[in-house]
């Protein structure tokens, strides 16, 4: 078993609130994974408050295609613990959703805009972390168990 476990409690914008339970809910997931499942440490990738920033969620996805240490059918965990939220489909968009909203997972390093209420960087929208999973599916196998532990999840492996 392989495993990408992510929390954040401290967000690098004001204006987004702190949490105080992710980064103790990863290490709780993480010590059942190491001392239940037996699964050793060098197979679990964990990042915490600023190391979850945008880009390092995305290639940190990304990365789990590449590694040559998970077979094909291996099982894999996607853990995410935080914010959640939602924002805008882009525009002349030909992301297929039911309304005119996605929703997205909520980095480290997301920057909300209260004048026009979005969000504006730092997220990972839903379809850009499905397509993620789909690429991971297709390299490893879809033995795969995403859990999102934050607001607006409905959507967030479509």
């Amino acid at each position: 078993m392989h495993a990408l476990l992510m929390g954040i409690n401290d967000y690098s914008n004001l204006g987004v609130g702190d949490l105080c339970g992710s980064v103790a809910d990863v290490c709780r997931v993480k010590g059942f994974l190491v001392n239940k499942l037996h699964v050793p440490e060098a197979h679990i990738r964990t990042l915490l408050n600023k190391e979850a920033t945008q880009d390092g969620i995305i290639s940190c996805v990304k990365g789990l295609a590449d590694l040559d240490t998970i077979n094909m059918g291996d099982p894999i965990l996607i853990f995410y613990a935080g914010h959640g939220g939602t924002l805008p489909k882009p525009p002349e968009s030909s992301w297929a959703v039911d309304n005119s909203n996605i929703e997205c997972l909520v980095a480290h390093d997301a920057r909300y805009n209260d004048t026009e209420e979005t969000w504006v960087e730092g997220v990972v929208p839903d379809l850009v972390f499905a397509s993620l999973l789909h690429r991971l599916a297709e390299v490893k196998g879809d033995n795969i168990t995403v859990i999102l532990d934050c607001c607006h999840s409905v959507s967030g492996v479509r």
